[in-house]
């Protein structure tokens, strides 16, 4: 059975697939060619070109060149040249988290290519601005610009465009897990780049398409695309440009199930992450072994590995990486068995998953906000433009057109005072649905965990269930019929002496070993809760704890209806019960201690009460012990409230209320 993937969509921005050296020469190029340049447009996109080239290694100077070439297309009245300008000035801001300035540029930019009639450099803009979209996780007005640019490149028959412009529209589509169109829009890139024999950008489309593939499980294919894109890379930049595509093709042998190859695969990738101080790169090679030593069952060597990745991710604040290495972890303790490890770390994946959904809630938030002013500063720099074109009119006509200009004002501030009202009302709906959203959101990540624990503890009932079955059947027959075997060799053999009592020791031990394998899987899942029931399975319970001496332990019920209430269900509130009970034998010291249970329709009510020596209820807050922190998540998981009572010397009452007990 092919196990699942977690497919990674790996977005590789151009320049970073062609690495250090590769852009150095272009800029060097291009510093020659400007050293020899005249004040013309000429020299205005040769340092678009430079500030281009230092756009994703060196912003600061990016940022330079884009002022110098805006202020000479002023200069030359070039209006492309200007609006080139405010975009790479955009992209710059937009890297330093100044979104609405650089939406806001961009906007600017936008309307003097409109203004102008200019269709290529108003496709560039739109791309642009879609990429600055992309960067803030609003994949759907990124699509939308980039769709319009693809639209005025393929009027313009502009094929060296669009070629770049498909991969990006693949990138956009795997985000937006529509693998198909990913596929097609990545095929046509490659296919385009090809044909032009442009390389450059050509490895990321490449990924894009074998990122896609991967999606699509056609693993075969995924990885002839990778190996020729590690070729290619490899063959421009040298070893140490391809650990994403080294983390890709360890998804292909994950995904084929092949270990000797994930494994080999893990450990280049590792070698090629640490040359370049890849710290994401070395967490997805210490994925694919811990996969491999799984596979293998070298539990040891897996908990190794996961913790090793859990560190690199933590010190190099890979939030991601964090996530999948918390639930590597918590997969190889539920192979070795160990529940306990399993809750802790499955806990803390779950703590660093909510943190980063409120994080991204908070900067939806936030993007909000900025769309909201971007949408009001350019109401106002619209209403100002009417104002300019009003007082423009107004002075040549001033004799004969006094009433034209005071019906325009008051035409002008009519509309200005019902949009802004209009507004208004509309941000309050936004931020109305933006709250009912946020509360569904919450209602179901509720009911995700709720389900996800009801399988688990469903889980756990069933294996219980077949390991107490397995050590009763199995191995307590195997004993018995070694005891029955060895009875009736002492009755066939004459045995005296220091033999005889050896033999007759013999069969006490393996008395013991029966009583105590019997006792063993009654704990892991009493019999009686199986065949009478929780109300039962208490009862008999209190009862051996009664006859055991060790506390004076009365066990009332009322209104129980056995048939009522879930296996699963049973079994949460019997664990619950014999947790409280084994507490008060080992910390309380008490001599007499109930147990009740109240059934009035659909609510349960527990109470556990003893004559001990009590506890400070304080310290079970910061109590990091799996006993507490079980008896918690039970509670929780059956929908309950728990209230503990307790002074120091004066014993203890535990009260648990449990509503709407699921049947």
């Amino acid at each position: 059975m092919k196990q699942s993937l977690l497919i990674l969509f790996i977005i590789i921005a151009t320049p970073d697939i062609y690495g250090q050296a590769s852009w150095i020469r272009n800029r060097d190029s291009l510093l020659d060619v400007l050293s020899r340049s005249k004040e013309d447009t000429e020299k205005v996109w040769t340092q678009l070109h430079l500030g281009q080239a230092y756009l994703d290694n060196q912003p600061d100077s990016a940022l330079l060149y884009a002022k110098e070439f805006g202020i000479l297309s002023t200069k030359l009245h070039y209006t492309a040249g200007e609006a080139f300008s405010l975009s790479m000035q955009a992209l710059v801001l937009s890297g330093e988290n100044k979104k609405e300035e650089a939406i806001l540029m961009n906007l600017k930019a936008i309307e003097m290519a409109k203004r102008e009639h200019l269709q290529r450099p108003l496709a560039n803009l739109y791309n642009n601005l879609a990429k600055i979209y992309c960067s803030q996780s609003d994949i759907p007005a990124g699509l939308d610009l980039y769709l319009k640019a693809e639209t005025i490149f393929e009027e313009l028959q502009d094929s060296s465009s669009l070629a770049f412009l498909y991969g990006n529209l693949a990138m956009v589509y795997i985000s937006l897990k529509e693998n198909e169109k990913a596929y097609e829009y990545a095929l046509k890139g490659i296919s385009l780049s090809r044909s032009l024999h442009i390389t450059f950008g050509l490895g990321a489309t490449m990924i894009n398409l074998s990122s896609s593939l991967l999606n699509l499980q056609r693993f075969d294919t995924a990885l002839i695309v990778l190996k020729e894109t590690k070729e290619l890379l490899t063959r421009e930049n040298g070893p140490g440009a391809d650990t994403k595509v080294l983390a890709l093709i360890n998804l292909v042998y994950l995904g084929t199930e092949e270990y000797d190859l994930l494994k080999t695969n893990s450990a280049e990738l590792m070698k090629v992450a640490r040359s370049v101080d890849d710290g994401e790169g070395e967490c997805n090679a210490l994925f694919g072994l811990v996969h491999y030593y799984i596979y293998k069952k070298e539990y040891a060597k897996a908990s190794h590995d996961a913790v090793s990745a859990i560190e690199i991710a933590q010190n190099k604040d890979l939030i991601n990486s964090l996530i999948s290495a918390y639930g590597l972890a918590s997969r190889v303790e539920i192979a070795k068995g160990d529940l306990m490890g399993y809750d802790y770390y499955n806990n803390l994946k779950e703590d660093k998953e909510n943190e980063v959904r409120v994080n991204n809630m908070l900067k939806n938030s936030q993007e909000l906000e900025v769309k909201y002013s971007v949408s009001k500063k350019q109401a106002q720099i619209d209403v100002l433009n009417k104002q300019n074109t009003i007082q423009q009119l107004t002075l040549r006509q001033r004799n004969t057109m006094n009433w034209v200009l005071a019906s325009v004002v008051l035409i002008a501030g009519l509309i200005s005072f019902l949009y802004n009202r209009n507004y208004r009302q509309r941000k309050k709906l936004l931020i109305a649905d933006t709250l009912i959203q946020q509360q569904r959101i919450t209602e179901l990540e509720k009911e995700k965990k709720l389900l996800a624990a009801e399988a688990v503890l469903q889980g756990q009932v069933e294996e219980r269930t077949r390991l107490a079955k397995d050590l009763h059947d199995g191995l307590g027959s195997v004993l018995s019929s070694a005891k029955f075997s060895f009875v009736h060799i002492k009755e066939d053999l004459m045995i005296t002496g220091e033999d005889g009592n050896l033999f007759d020791r013999g069969i006490g031990i393996l008395d013991k070993a029966i009583s105590e394998l019997r006792r063993v899987a009654h704990n892991m899942m009493p019999e009686a809760l199986v065949k009478f029931g929780l109300d039962t399975a208490l009862r008999d319970f209190c009862d051996s704890i009664e006859l055991s001496g060790a506390l004076h332990l009365t066990y009332q019920s009322f209104e129980m209806d056995e048939a009522t209430i879930s296996k699963t269900n049973s079994m949460a509130v019997y664990r619950i019960i014999q947790e409280l009970v084994n507490n008060i034998l080992k910390h309380s010291g008490a001599t007499e201690a109930l147990v009740q249970l109240v059934r009035k329709n659909d609510t349960l009510s527990i109470t556990v009460e003893d004559n001990g020596k009590g506890f400070d209820a304080g310290i079970l807050e910061n109590n990091k012990g799996m006993g507490y922190l079980n008896l918690r998540n039970r509670v929780t998981y059956l929908n309950g409230v728990i209230d503990i009572q307790t002074t120091a010397g004066k014993g203890a009452s535990i009260n648990i209320e449990i509503s709407n007990i699921r049947m």
